[in-house]
C-alpha cells in the first residue's frame, strides 16, 4: 500500500514541475485539439468557452455543460470571471464538462 502512495504523490509532483508558461493557454483533453493560446487582452471566462466551444464543434445549446478548470488550484471559474493578460500572467486551464 505504502507503494501505490508514493507513486501517487510523485505523478502529483511531476505535474506541478512542468515548465511555466507565459499567458492563458487552454487545454482540451482531446488528443487531436491543439491549445489555445493568449498572450494579451482581456476576455471573460464566457468568451473564452465559447471560442473554445466552437474549437470542439459543441453546439451553443451545449456549451454551457463545459467551463474552464483550474487543476493545480482545483477551482472552476465562472463565466463573468475577467482575465486580464499581461507579461506576467501566467494561466494554464482545462475546458471540460463540469
Amino acid at each position: 500500500m505504502a507503494f501505490c502512495a508514493k507513486m501517487r504523490s510523485t505523478k502529483k509532483s511531476e505535474v506541478n514541475l512542468e515548465a511555466q508558461h507565459q499567458g492563458l493557454e487552454i487545454l482540451f483533453y482531446l488528443q487531436d485539439k491543439s491549445p489555445i493560446s493568449y498572450t494579451s487582452g482581456e476576455f471573460t471566462s464566457e468568451e473564452l468557452c465559447i471560442e473554445a466551444a466552437q474549437k470542439c464543434s459543441i453546439s451553443p445549446l451545449c456549451h454551457n455543460l463545459f467551463a474552464l478548470f483550474d487543476e493545480n488550484r482545483k477551482l472552476w471559474y465562472a463565466p463573468n470571471q475577467v482575465f486580464k493578460i499581461d507579461e506576467k500572467t501566467s494561466h494554464r486551464l482545462y475546458y471540460r464538462m463540469r
